[in-house]
């Protein structure tokens, strides 16, 4: 007789999908634990006979950094030290491991428990630290080893904090005793590896190079790695990251920043945007908007202001904010270099933001329409248009719903921005 599938949750089981999902976001982020080498040694030797290599030699450092000068190490002064295997291991852990108990799941559980579980734990860790932590100290290993002449060893595909979201989606179902699967033991050890402290490993044969834990994460409000004081992240052995709103920050820039030293000059030298944002945000959030709006406007000439004052009925189902948008035009030159910007001033939270636009606009009313694009075969049938910061939403004719669905390719290219006039009679709503 088939088994029917699962398709809906207690309220016991409701209430277990933050706690668990806590439970592994905490691990990392408290800062709190730290590696224990027996227990992360017992792992890693179950690991390479789980996936048919011999007893690695295991040697444990304190960042991702010191993995990267260890594998270096051994590699140049022990020739006998074999290529990287996280291929091997990967392909046994995904294979066997995950996809066995994957298949599992979907056989038994209904597809809305699925995605609800799996967009509350493994979504939400995954964006909390598997793209957002590790990939970020990823992107700052190259740094350091560029700049340190190292060759760069890739870490392990599994056996590190990036497989906390799919662990943690699959223990929730063993720990409600929802499925039951012949690899759970096998699940269970690869989880205790993971919860001995380890975050993050170079395999190889023969050898595994593993990486303590961060001693402090710093993050804003979204979760992203950020600190105007210090290093959003450090580790034991002294390695740190610098991070504003998730932007890296190198230590050359940070202390630049921090001193005051950091130049109009080097501003408009930046060609990264995002660095360029991170910059004006780092000077906003510690010493303040009137500080920022000098270091642009000591370099700039106020050109023209625009005051946008949407109607009441506007205001119907919002947070009644006081929904006014306050535009000023700065415009100048640096070496030979034409430069305009837009102030947007937000009374509400009293913080201010430079977009740049083309020095060819005369008024603040048409620069800050011209940041928003449309297909031009739209453009006469929009019916309003909402603002998020730098997201917009619009919305369309009926008219334009059809020719909407009827865009090509080139037609989506092929874009188009709106007078002021037009823009902001257009301009439902901005929060």
């Amino acid at each position: 007789m088939k088994k029917e599938k699962l398709t809906t949750l207690t309220n016991d089981q409701e209430a277990q999908i933050p706690v668990i999902r806590d439970q592994w976001l905490n691990y990392i982020l408290s800062c709190e634990n730290r590696l224990d080498r027996d227990k992360a040694r017992e792992g890693i030797e179950w690991l390479y006979s789980y996936c048919g290599k011999k007893r690695p030699v295991v040697i444990f450092m304190d960042s991702p950094f010191g993995c990267q000068v260890a594998a270096n190490y051994f590699l140049k002064f022990f020739k006998d030290v074999p290529a990287n295997i996280r291929g091997n291991i990967g392909d046994n852990i995904g294979a066997n491991i995950r996809g066995n108990i994957w298949a599992n799941i979907r056989g038994n559980i209904g597809d809305n428990i699925r995605g609800n579980i799996w967009a509350n734990i493994r979504g939400n860790i995954w964006a909390n630290i598997g793209a957002n932590i590790r990939a970020n100290i990823g992107d700052n290993i190259w740094a350091n080893i560029g700049a340190n002449k190292l060759e760069y060893h890739a870490s392990s595909w599994y056996g590190n904090v990036g497989d906390y979201g799919w662990v943690a989606y699959m223990d929730y179902f063993f720990q409600m005793k929802m499925i039951h699967s012949d690899r759970e033991d096998d699940f269970n050890t690869f989880k205790n590896l993971l919860l001995s402290g380890v975050y993050d490993m170079i395999q190889f044969e023969g050898l595994c190079i593993v990486s303590d834990m961060p001693t402090v994460i710093l993050r804003n409000e979204t979760g992203r790695l950020h600190s105007v004081d210090r290093p959003a992240i450090e580790f034991r052995d002294g390695t740190c990251y610098h991070y504003i709103h998730g932007v890296a920050i190198s230590p050359d820039l940070w202390l630049k920043l921090s001193k005051k030293e950091y130049t109009f000059t080097d501003f408009m030298s930046e060609r990264n945007e995002e660095v360029k944002s991170a910059c004006l945000a780092f000077m906003d959030e510690k010493w303040g908007s009137e500080y920022l709006f000098r270091f642009i406007s000591d370099h700039l000439k106020e050109v023209d202001t625009y005051v946008d004052k949407k109607d009441d009925v506007y205001l119907v189902g919002t947070t009644r904010g006081m929904n006014i948008g306050v535009y000023t035009l700065f415009k100048g030159e640096l070496n030979d270099i034409r430069l305009a910007f837009v102030r947007c001033y937000c009374p509400s939270t009293d913080r201010m933001f430079f977009l740049c636009v083309d020095p060819s606009n005369s008024n603040a009313k048409d620069a800050i329409a011209s940041l928003y694009r449309v297909p031009r075969k739209l453009q006469s049938e929009i019916k309003y248009i909402q603002r998020q910061g730098e997201r917009y939403s619009t919305v369309f004719t009926e008219k334009g719903r059809g020719i909407l669905k009827s865009l090509s390719n080139d037609d989506i290219s092929d874009l188009t921005h709106l007078p002021g006039k037009q823009y902001f009679s257009l301009l439902k709503y901005e929060y």
